[in-house]
């Protein structure tokens, strides 16, 4: 296996956890999350806003440091939690339904991104909207560099995973958040205020896509920039969080396996002279499987009982 199928599926690995994690915070106080895909373009979409802003406008084409990732991810991730919320308004304050809502916040994103970038090419005058910044903070940037595993995606990945886990596994604010996802209404018996504790588990869900965005622009930003996509990659994450039961610890293996099938699909085959020319069949093949492993575990599944229902609290 090349150097760059391996580098490939540490940004895809990072990208499907994290936006697996993003589901996971939101579905698990009740909130069908289809929109996940929507956020991580979103957070995506902020990043390249960010860059443009620094590199175009304050330091006037020039490249600026590449510790300026940090703060561009926080808060790339802070204004897609933020708008997070207006998904939060729809399904908490007005109780619609959550699977519309989602899909309506995905295709208001698109929109937003789409006439963004346009906006920002149009501004800079370029084809395609150019990155005059550092791309991503590693030893060494290149795809072909052992050195690019340590990295700034690794590390804010692994941070986010430890302590989600323990947050939800091992906290009292965590015990009562998913108690809310199984019965919302012995929840508020208890005196644990339901309404606010579902606003907290959207805004940390869209913190976390945003994250997601933030680090796959960072790697692949001319293929964004051009798609005003993350290639699927949050609807993949929740077919890898439905598959791993809503849990944190099973999302990280699931993401693993289906992050370097997606890179072999893509930068392996190409590597085997005897099927390169069929590389674009091969490309379809994570999505099948993705398909293929809802199917599988659909009758398995055990999601939280209260999932999808919006709160009443008339009706106990």
């Amino acid at each position: 296996m090349s150097v760059t199928v391996v580098i490939f599926a540490t940004l895809i690995f990072c990208v499907l956890l994290l936006g697996s994690i993003s589901g996971i915070f939101s579905e698990r106080v009740g909130i069908v999350n289809i929109a996940i895909n929507g956020f991580v373009v979103f957070g995506a979409f902020i990043t390249c806003l960010i860059s443009f802003i620094l590199t175009d406008l304050i330091f006037e084409q020039s490249s600026i440091n590449m510790w300026f990732q940090i703060p561009i991810t926080f808060l790339a991730s802070l204004i897609t939690g933020l708008f997070a919320l207006i998904f939060g308004f729809m399904t908490i304050k007005l109780k619609g339904n959550q699977t519309v809502a989602g899909f309506a916040i995905s295709l208001l994103i698109t929109g937003i991104s789409a006439f963004g970038i346009y906006i920002l090419q149009t501004k800079q005058g370029a084809g395609i909207l150019q990155n005059y910044g550092t791309t991503e903070l590693t030893l060494n940037p290149s795809p072909n560099s052992w050195e690019n595993l340590v990295s700034w995606k690794i590390f804010i990945t692994i941070v986010i995973v430890v302590i989600s886990i323990f947050v939800i596994q091992k906290t009292r604010w965590g015990l009562r958040f998913k108690a809310i996802g199984e019965n919302p209404q012995a929840a508020d018996v208890a005196g644990i205020n339901v309404s606010r504790m579902k606003w907290q588990g959207i805004f940390i869900s869209g913190l976390v896509a945003g994250v997601a965005g933030s680090i796959f622009v960072q790697m692949q930003w001319t293929l964004f920039v051009k798609s005003i996509d993350v290639q699927g990659l949050g609807f993949m994450a929740l077919s890898i969080m439905i598959t791993s039961q809503w849990k944190i610890h099973y999302s990280v293996f699931v993401s693993l396996a289906f992050a370097f099938l997606y890179s072999w699909s893509f930068y392996g085959v190409i590597e085997i002279a005897s099927i390169k020319r069929y590389g674009f069949l091969f490309q379809a093949v994570p999505y099948v499987v993705t398909i293929i492993t809802l199917i599988a575990f659909s009758r398995k599944t055990v999601a939280p009982e209260a999932l999808g229902v919006p709160y009443d609290k008339s009706k106990r």
